[in-house]
């Protein structure tokens, strides 16, 4: 009796502590959850501001005045994704190591070289009035919800128990220069093809990193050439995500109306960007004085980036053009502080930063050198002989924002264009359509025109011949308004005609997404919304149809080699995830550049230049139609017979010895991961896994992977949008995971599977459709 009596008190006591303990979780998770419905008072606004949210959880906010709308433009995104803003800024400002300690000081040491924060201050104080409001009200907005919810903050603030400091103009301004270095990375390619000239020539590195023009040369200073010799492969790895990766770039294109079913234009566009919890994008619709602009938004940043106003539509895809140069410096062999320019010895500019390192009782100091050219990279990238500066567009004070707010308030070609002339960097293709049934083209941005060289390779920075001698006039970039073909894709691909006067770029898409955008768009007379829709979903790979029959020519004697054979025949090149075919294809894929290259290359190298795999798949469909070339050591069948055979045991490796179980779908799995979420035990917390995806690099939809970790999906269509000039009640949209950042919310996830299946949701413009879908009505009041 007293044993049970003790075991029922201990019982009891269990289950009320573990009641304790779940009540603390529900708290400590819903407690940051917005408000969404009824009144609140917020100091700073001047009149009433209403903010409506549809039931996928879309804020269209309505104030009276410019300046009340970017206030409550902040406050809402602080409601939904602060945190997300605080590891922004962090970031780009090299100040992670504050909450995360030693593990990412590496990180913070390069950023803080690099200086994005300090150019991001310097463009700050050059900001116009009207720029500066709407910064400042965003940031007071941004600010007034810290400040009363200090005890309600989310989840992430409470694990690291961290308060947020006030935000600033700079903190949105440092975040376009964080996504100029996301979608750059000409530098590092720089440095690739410094090592592979040096083992290979110039010839021998043009045939391995295409699809540079036959018949252009590379030119390669001489004062240069030891230095090539010299680069080491840990300077290819030392920042994290040495090149970009596998897939980033975006797809889209405009239709006129007569090759629409309703007559007017329509646009569709969906940027390709590594998956991330929550998605890059946050949905908002702001109206208020000359502003009534929907769409994808930055959290952390005023303004709408991909959308339509009442006038125009527009969509972005990355040029990716050539704006970083790496400079080979000489300084004083008895002062180091001083270095060589035409004959003269000039200062090193010395930024002396202080890092402060959680867990550390004394910050970390990084003493920053600079050239006219840039930063010094030697301090933060091991395996760089000499000195190496760094020249960027991004590191000089431009005008990014004033052109996007000209963006969003634009009414016609003319004011869109004369918006863009204020895009410095990153460059993206625009394309653009407006009510009365224009569409066009221009490509925006500070593109260097070079006294000498084209930016392919690191050069002397001591002689001078190699400065940037001004940029491309913004009147002689590619611009296209109305065509006759009644159509304008982007898909990363080439952007010049051949004979254009100007460099742009070496490294464009091989471009099989713009082609088959091409053939799906002209295989009907007039289009609709659902055909767009069939586009963006498209997983067809013409790389695939070109590679086929190649393989249909052999003939294997390795059993497996002929399994592998057997499991291609009659396959149409689909990579759904289903598909038993295209898990063969993509593991075949992934062997035969192994096969041909990794012996000749050498393990370090070649695991840098598999990572360039944009690059690396057309130079393996180009010898591919050569069968004579060196590279195959004198029988391309044997070759393609090893690959294939090392491909069907990869797949008995992974997915077991029973053919009939793989597939695609299994390998190539996406997934969304917190920053957090990174450590096991918070993963079911922060992070998703969405339903198995298809395609890959090179389909329209685009389901790029790490080589690195073959096949998972890293790269994906981070937002989907297809907009209809003639309605714009019948647009659709949708993002990767949920507008909310805040775990177990009910708009955290809920896009997830969604996005996955290729489904949408309408993006509600009209004031009566977006009441008829509300899902809370918050009135914030002064």
């Amino acid at each position: 009796m007293i044993l049970t009596r003790a075991l029922r008190i201990v019982a009891s006591v269990l289950i009320v502590l573990l009641a304790l303990l779940a009540a603390t979780s529900i708290y400590l998770i819903r407690r940051p959850f917005p408000q969404i419905s009824g009144s609140v008072r917020v100091q700073g606004l001047q009149a009433e501001v209403q903010v409506i949210r549809d039931r996928w959880g879309i804020p269209h906010i309505f104030a009276q005045d410019e300046r009340d709308l970017f206030f409550a433009q902040g406050y809402v995104h602080a409601q939904d994704r602060l945190w997300q803003m605080e590891l922004s800024r962090r970031v780009a400002s090299g100040r992670l190591s504050e909450i995360f300690g030693e593990v990412t000081l590496d990180t913070d040491r390069f950023f803080r070289t690099l200086g994005l924060r300090r150019v991001a201050e310097e463009e700050v104080r050059l900001l116009n009035p009207q720029q500066r409001e709407i910064l400042e009200a965003y940031s007071a907005g941004v600010n007034a919800y810290i400040t009363t919810h200090r005890r309600r903050l989310p989840l992430e603030f409470t694990i690291l128990r961290l308060t947020p400091e006030p935000w600033t103009p700079a903190d949105s301004l440092v975040f376009g220069k964080l996504m100029s270095w996301v979608l750059g990375g000409n530098w590092k390619a720089e440095l690739l093809r410094a090592a592979l000239i040096a083992r290979f020539g110039e010839e021998g590195a043009k045939k391995l990193l295409p699809p540079y023009p036959e018949d252009a040369p590379i030119i390669v200073p001489e004062e240069a050439r030891a230095y090539y010799q010299a680069v080491h492969p840990d300077a290819l790895w030392a920042v994290p995500g040495f090149l970009p990766s596998t897939g980033i770039g975006s797809n889209n294109w405009v239709v006129a109306g007569s090759r629409t079913a309703t007559g007017a234009p329509l646009l569709a566009n969906d940027p390709h960007l590594e998956g991330q919890m929550p998605s890059i994008w946050y949905e908002a619709h702001l109206v208020g004085g000359r502003f009534d602009v929907i769409g994808a938004t930055f959290a952390g940043v005023p303004g709408v980036i991909i959308g339509h106003n009442r006038h125009i539509a527009w969509g972005v895809t990355n040029v990716g053009p050539d704006v970083q140069d790496l400079y080979l410096e000489r300084l004083h062999p008895n002062d180091p502080t001083r270095y060589l320019f035409r004959g003269n010895w000039e200062p090193l500019r010395i930024v002396r930063e202080e890092i402060r390192v959680k867990r550390r009782a004394e910050p970390f100091v990084e003493e920053v050198r600079l050239t006219r050219h840039g930063p010094i990279l030697n301090n933060v990238i091991e395996g760089l002989p000499g000195y190496v500066a760094l020249r960027w567009t991004a590191l000089q004070p431009n005008r990014l924002y004033e052109a996007v707010i000209g963006i969003n308030l634009a009414r016609n070609w003319q004011e869109f264009r004369e918006a863009l002339r204020k895009w410095a960097v990153p460059s993206q293709n625009f394309i653009y359509a407006d009510i009365q049934g224009n569409i066009g083209y221009q490509m925006p941005g500070l593109v260097p025109i070079r006294a000498k060289g084209n930016g392919l390779v690191p050069v002397p920075g001591w002689t001078g011949e190699y400065e940037w001698v001004g940029f491309i006039p913004f009147e002689e970039l590619p611009s296209r308004f109305n065509p006759k073909p009644g159509y304008i894709i982007t898909a990363n691909n080439r952007v010049p005609p051949p004979r254009y006067r100007y460099f742009i770029s070496a490294e464009w898409d091989p471009g099989f997404r713009a082609k088959r955008i091409e053939q799906l768009l002209t295989e009907k007379e007039k289009l609709d919304i659902p055909d767009f829709q069939r586009i963006q979903r498209d997983v067809l790979s013409l790389v695939a149809r070109i590679v086929l029959p190649r393989l249909e020519k052999l003939n294997p004697q390795d059993p497996k080699a002929q399994k592998a054979l057997e499991l291609l025949k009659g396959w149409d090149g689909l990579l759904s995830p289903e598909s038993t075919a295209a898990a063969v294809y993509e593991a075949f894929m992934v062997k035969l550049p192994e096969v041909l290259f990794k012996d000749v290359l050498g393990k370090e190298v070649y695991d840098v230049y598999r990572k360039a795999y944009w690059l690396q798949v057309p130079a393996t469909l180009d010898l591919l139609g050569d069968p004579p070339s060196g590279w195959w050591q004198g029988d391309q069948g044997k070759v393609l017979e090893k690959a294939l055979a090392a491909a069907y045991e990869e797949l008995e490796e992974r997915l077991g010895k029973d053919p009939k179980q793989w597939r695609w779908g299994t390998l190539h799995q996406p997934r969304f991961t917190h920053a957090l979420g990174r450590l096991p035990v918070l993963a079911w917390i922060f992070n998703a896994t969405p339903p198995p995806t298809g395609g890959d690099g090179f389909t329209v939809n685009n389901g790029g992977y790490d080589p690195d970790r073959p096949f998972r999906q890293t790269i994906v269509a981070s937002y989907r949008q297809i907009l209809d000039l003639a309605d714009w009640d019948r647009s659709l949209a949708m993002h990767t995971t949920g507008q909310s950042g805040l775990p177990f919310h009910r708009h955290y996830r809920d896009f997830v599977s969604l996005w996955a299946k290729g489904e949408y949701h309408p993006l509600l413009f009209s004031r009566a459709r977006i009441e008829a879908s509300a899902e809370g009505r918050l009135v914030l009041r002064p």
